[in-house]
């Protein structure tokens, strides 16, 4: 008579915990860069909507945009980066250190790409077209020294 397990084996509960972390991860960037495009547009719109304020209305929509302005200048990329940087243990700097010739976008986009997020998200978080993300793509594959047949996300989510 075979026995059932009661619980999950340790080599069943680490991939699940590493999915769940991943899920985590992917979930607060997208946010985070959701909410960094939202305020993009506001300021957007606050200086499209500015000149046709009235004169004591305008200080107020200056003010938002200065605010908003500054929100942004905190430079959302690197403060993704370091996000990424804390949650992967060094991930980032280990890549950049093995593969030299990485360029910045590169690493940003191995970032992404190993929790793993579709071209189309990474594409609206950089503001970019699709094909940017897809050349970006087959440049890391040929410096990765990847056959066709293997994955680039594979590969960048099985490295330590």
């Amino acid at each position: 008579m075979r026995t059932i397990p009661t619980q999950p084996s340790a080599g069943l509960i680490a991939p699940m915990i590493d999915q769940h972390e991943a899920q985590a991860s992917r979930a607060y960037l997208l946010r985070e860069m959701r909410y960094t495009g939202v305020l993009k547009h506001v300021a957007e719109d606050l200086a499209k909507l500015e000149s046709a304020l009235p004169h004591e209305h305008r200080l107020t929509a200056k003010r938002l945009q200065r605010e908003v302005g500054e929100v942004l200048e905190t430079d959302t990329m690197a403060h993704v980066e370091q996000i990424m940087e804390s949650m992967h243990d060094g991930y980032l700097r280990r890549l950049a250190q093995d593969f030299p010739t990485l360029t910045p976008t590169e690493l940003r986009m191995a970032a992404f790409l190993r929790l793993p997020m579709p071209s189309k998200e990474i594409a609206s978080m950089f503001s970019c077209s699709v094909r940017s993300v897809e050349k970006h793509r087959e440049r890391m594959r040929k410096k990765f020294h990847l056959a066709p047949h293997e994955s680039l996300t594979m590969f960048l989510a099985s490295r330590v």
